[in-house]
């Protein structure tokens, strides 16, 4: 990412937090799709705050539950395509679950 995109990449990201924070939070307290936005969060933290990543353990994230994982992962695969794009975007879209099944 250009160094004069940063900070409106470091803007969506903080509204992707924000979002992702507040569809957890209306779920209830046991519910394990909790564990996926945690997963969004941990992405998007490492982008906020990279010494987050390089401070994680070698295989810490097969340690996380497969819901926590596939957040993970997704919000990941999200936010790198976002840092190589051209424009980047004032929004970035909360990724989604896939439905269970």
């Amino acid at each position: 990412m250009r160094t004069e995109q940063r900070p409106i990449v470091l803007s969506a990201v903080r509204s992707l937090v924000a979002n992702a924070r507040s569809i957890r939070g209306r779920l209830p307290a046991r519910d394990p799709v909790r564990q996926f936005y945690l997963g969004v969060e941990a992405a998007a933290d490492e982008l906020l705050r990279p010494e987050l990543g390089m401070a994680r353990q070698e295989g810490w994230l097969e340690r996380e539950t497969p819901l926590f994982r596939d957040g993970y992962t997704k919000t990941s695969a999200l936010l790198a395509q976002v840092a190589a794009s051209e424009t980047p975007p004032p929004r970035i879209p909360v990724p989604e679950p896939d439905a269970p099944g």
